[in-house]
């Protein structure tokens, strides 16, 4: 990857799967000229003399004879992603019309790209640091509001910036030692034992609180899953839709509409979970239906909190007991869908019918006209307790790597403090309290990039996607 930074890369940029639009990226010193092959005359004398920060309409070539309606988006270096000229082309999102645009450039004289290489080329040419870098893969997964806030910050510097403090600081306090072993001749004491550790200290309290505020970017990614579990038409996938926010699952009177495991993000206040719709168990004989089942109960297990969702005026007590009938179920909540189809006491009767069974908490819930759905996201709450997860206000939040460069760099200041804490000169152990304060500045280095290798590099990139 750093070998080839001078050759011109290209490969789909945009997510796999139809879309209206799609993207193929190239970047490069041949960007432009390898992009003015793909096209006709006429876009390709707008391409060539287009200063930089432009839309271009033309027409790309899938074949000789075939073309597509394309716009180009030219960045010229070094105002663009990667610090080289840049070239997107957007146009009909069909896969196999993308593919043949990045083989026949390919065939021009680019290269494919490597996953993350687009990224690892705007850290080499010093347009992010290593850990905005790794911000841009954690917003590309990111999977939850929370996870998405933190990588945001994490792209806007927060994490640099502290190390970067913190970095300063202990170059300067490595010159004052360094100074003292300069002039080990001379009456001048250019930090004294005390002075030192008391510095070193309160950076270690710095750093120490940096790894303990918030989670790993991993154990952010593992949320609690909630899985919503009923018969079919108990209104499973419109409650999943009003809990999330967003319209994830198909709505249908028809039984049998879900057929596979959905799931969504949502907000439980103090966090955040995975909401699971999976399809309803009935006795149906239906293959596709049996399939769904299965998967449905085996989920079941697996999940942190059930919530078994029953049509409140249909018998709700002997669903909900023929449900949980002999699985091995985590926390389970009951929410009593459909209220709205009853009047007060009929509720009443019902949710005390359903308490009786000591099952798990029972909420009354409408999905359609949403009363009771926030009690309901409260009870899920409730039962997850400490394992939502969330990151509010200025948490940076770290990947493992960072964690342990960080961790390495406090240790070293540890022995540091050590050392200076039994030497009644500076000079006494300079030489050893400015090695472990290099490896301190080196650890730190490692977070942002300004201490790398090739190894380290290939390990931050290969989690990336393509084109990215």
């Amino acid at each position: 990857m750093i070998g080839r930074i001078h050759e011109t890369i290209v490969a789909l940029s945009s997510p796999p799967g139809c879309g209206a639009v799609g993207i193929v990226r190239l970047s490069g010193p041949e960007a432009l000229s390898i992009t003015s092959k793909l096209v006709g005359n006429k876009t390709a004398i707008a391409l060539r003399a287009c200063p930089g920060g432009h839309r271009i309409e033309g027409e790309v070539y899938i074949t000789d004879e075939l073309t597509l309606p394309a716009a180009f988006l030219v960045f010229k270096s070094p105002k663009s992603y990667t610090r080289q000229d840049m070239v997107e082309i957007h146009t009909i999102g069909s896969p196999p019309a993308m593919e043949m645009i990045r083989e026949r450039a390919v065939a021009m004289g680019a290269i494919a790209a490597s996953p993350g290489e687009f990224t690892a080329r705007a850290f080499l040419n010093g347009r992010l640091d290593l850990a905005r870098a790794e911000a841009v893969a954690a917003t590309i997964h990111a999977e939850s509001d929370s996870q998405l806030r933190a990588a945001r910050r994490m792209m806007a510097g927060s994490l640099s910036k502290r190390v970067k403090q913190s970095r300063d600081e202990l170059a300067e306090i490595l010159a004052l030692v360094e100074a003292d072993i300069d002039f080990a001749e001379e009456p001048i004491d250019f930090i004294r034992p005390d002075a030192l550790r008391s510095r070193v200290d309160s950076l270690r309290t710095s750093m120490d609180a940096l790894v303990q505020a918030g989670p790993t970017v991993e154990q952010l990614g593992q949320l609690p899953h909630v899985l919503l579990m009923g018969p079919p038409n108990a209104g499973k996938s419109t409650l999943m839709n009003a809990l999330s926010g967003i319209d994830r699952a198909i709505c249908s009177a028809v039984s049998g509409t879900t057929r596979d495991v959905l799931s969504a993000p949502i907000s439980l206040g103090r966090g955040e979970a995975i909401l699971l719709d999976a399809a309803g168990i009935d006795a149906s004989t239906d293959p596709v239906i049996r399939e769904g089942r299965a998967r449905a109960l085996l989920t079941a297990e697996q999940v942190d909190v059930v919530c078994v969702v029953v049509d409140i005026s249909a018998n709700p007590a002997k669903a909900v007991r023929e449900l949980t009938r002999g699985l091995e179920l985590p926390t389970v909540i009951v929410a009593a869908n459909k209220c709205d189809l009853l009047d007060v006491s009929g509720v009443e009767a019902r949710l005390w019918e359903l308490s009786s069974d000591a099952i798990g908490r029972v909420v009354a819930v409408s999905a359609k006209t949403a009363q009771g759905v926030e009690q309901l996201r409260s009870a899920i709450s409730d039962a997850l307790g400490s394992r939502t997860q969330t990151v509010a206000g200025d948490v940076a939040l770290l990947t493992e790597r960072q964690r342990d460069a960080i961790v390495d760099a406090s240790e070293a200041l540890r022995r540091v403090a050590e050392l200076a804490g039994g030497a009644n000169e500076t000079i006494d152990c300079a030489d050893l309290l400015a090695f472990e304060l290099r490896e301190a500045l080196d650890a730190l280095g490692l977070v942002t990039g300004e201490v790398t290798t090739e190894d380290l590099l290939s390990h931050v990139f290969a989690n990336f996607c393509l084109g990215k």
